[in-house]
């Protein structure tokens, strides 16, 4: 009823399909393409040095995507392209 006599209309829908809490996320940006199949991402420790880590992916939303790996915490600092 709340549309009256509107018979056509633009709408926006947004449906959520998944949704994760606690987990550890990175913007989609930071993930690098490993030759030999899968992903990682490049961290920089707190001595400056950079170190490759091959990733899990977990759900994609918003530019940010669910990541799982050795070593990596809240926190780490991770590359992104520019």
């Amino acid at each position: 009823r709340a549309g009256g006599r509107l018979d056509k209309a633009p709408v926006d829908v947004y449906v959520t399909t998944e949704s994760r809490k606690g987990v550890l996320a990175v913007p989609v940006t930071a993930l690098l393409a490993l030759k030999e199949g899968g992903y990682a991402v490049e961290t920089v420790d707190a001595a400056g040095q950079h170190h490759l880590v091959a990733v899990r992916l977990g759900v994609f939303s918003g530019g940010m995507v669910e990541v799982a790996g050795a070593g990596l915490r809240a926190g780490t600092k991770v590359v992104t392209a520019q």
